[in-house]
């Protein structure tokens, strides 16, 4: 219980660096909210009252700590170039980087453990051989890049989907849930690379070690020796990769989503960036940070049943 509480301090005082040092970023950065807001030609009384009104005239530390209370209570603020709530706009676009997210963390751990465990067996034959190629090939790709191969392959010429026609899961789910596996594909590929070639190297490692010739020398199976001992301490390492890599996911799918025309939380990024609407990049920043936080903390925990040392 002591190591979980230290835990939890730790990612509560990271969320408020993170959310402090992104607040404090964006007074620093050139340029006026209000002037972007109302245009360039807006006359000076108009851009003070907005400002006033935007509270963008106070002190920096009082407006961050009245934005971390009203944060705490659920009030992200009120976007400056849509005139509408954050909660609602983020709301709204959070579940389709959700959905992404979560299906190609699905494709990542179907693929990725059972290739990593067979390219370890078959070390050095032709199985190991080409999948070693095959993600070494994935690697070398760029995300946004196997997006355009994945649309132009499975949109323009196989037509499984309609390029750019997003559906809406309120509307046709199935049809959703369809649309959203080739982006989904475009972010997993690269990753079910990585975690294959890591997870090849892990086992191989604790294949090596005196625990297995003893098992062996006891006229234990292969399989048995590889699922019940060489595996779970193989996994060790992988879980925290594994973790980095949702995290990466659930975090940086922007370029993903630009590519595929997905209304999700990267697309408003970017937009809100461009715009300088900072409440609404704070609250995703926030987000991406307390994703990336959670996720470790998670992995941290998972750490004590999988390896009783790290209690020690």
């Amino acid at each position: 219980m002591k190591y979980i509480m230290k835990r939890i301090y730790t990612l509560v005082i990271t969320l408020f660096m993170v959310s402090f040092l992104t607040f404090i970023a964006f007074q620093v950065i050139p340029g006026d909210s209000a002037v972007t807001s109302l245009g360039t030609n807006a006359t000076e009384e108009a851009i003070d009252a907005l400002r006033e009104e935007l509270g963008l005239n106070e002190n920096v530390l009082v407006r961050f700590f009245t934005w971390i209370g009203n944060t705490l209570q659920g009030d992200f603020g009120k976007s400056f170039q849509y005139e509408l709530p954050v909660k609602s706009l983020v709301g709204d676009r959070m579940p389709v980087t959700l959905w992404l997210s979560l299906l190609s963390i699905i494709i990542i751990l179907i693929v990725s453990i059972p290739l990593g465990i067979l390219t370890a067996k078959k070390e050095g034959g032709f199985i190991d051989r080409l999948i070693t190629l095959i993600t070494n090939t994935s690697m070398a790709i760029p995300p946004f890049f196997l997006g355009m191969i994945i649309t132009l392959v499975f949109g323009f010429v196989l037509k499984w989907f309609i390029p750019g026609r997003y559906v809406n899961p309120s509307d046709n789910f199935g049809q959703f849930i369809r649309f959203m596996i080739f982006p989904a594909l475009a972010i997993g590929i690269p990753k079910i690379a990585m975690v294959v070639k890591f997870l090849r190297s892990s086992v191989l490692r604790q294949l090596k070690q005196d625990y297995v010739r003893t098992a062996r020398s006891k006229g234990q199976k292969e399989n048995t020796i590889l699922y019940r001992h060489v595996l779970k301490n193989a996994l060790i390492p992988v879980i925290t990769f594994i973790a980095m890599v949702i995290a990466d996911i659930m975090a940086g799918s922007i370029i993903i989503e630009q590519v595929f025309g997905l209304p999700g939380l990267g697309r408003l990024l970017v937009t809100s960036i461009s715009n300088r609407d900072y409440p609404v990049v704070q609250i995703i920043i926030l987000y991406i940070a307390a994703v990336v936080v959670i996720v470790n903390f998670i992995v941290d925990i998972l750490y004590q049943y999988i390896d009783p040392r790290v209690r020690v």
